[in-house]
């Protein structure tokens, strides 16, 4: 917010900083809702952090069979509006 009620900052910067900061949400939201509703689906702890051209994925699980994998690809292209070859699914084990 110091940009935009900055007076010495030009008006093209400010509307710079209010897209990217608008664009920033809409990614935090698409992420969360990604994680709640794999959450939703028993895939427990995860993380999704969706980059410009790629979404990552890592669950806590040591492996996922084909069907699991399918499930995360099907919520996550819908979720974060993304096609199918942008995502990296990574599983992890405590």
């Amino acid at each position: 917010m110091q940009i935009v009620n900055n007076e010495s900052i030009e008006e093209s910067a400010k509307q710079d900083a209010i897209d990217e900061l608008v664009n920033m949400t809409a990614r935090m939201e698409k992420e969360s809702n990604c994680e709640q509703q794999l959450l939703a689906k028993g895939f427990g702890e995860c993380v999704v952090l969706i980059g410009e051209n790629s979404v990552d994925v890592t669950v806590n699980r040591t492996e996922l069979s084909e069907v699991e994998k399918a499930q995360i690809e099907d919520i996550v292209t819908r979720k974060a509006e993304c096609d199918v070859s942008q995502i990296a699914i990574t599983t992890v084990s405590e």
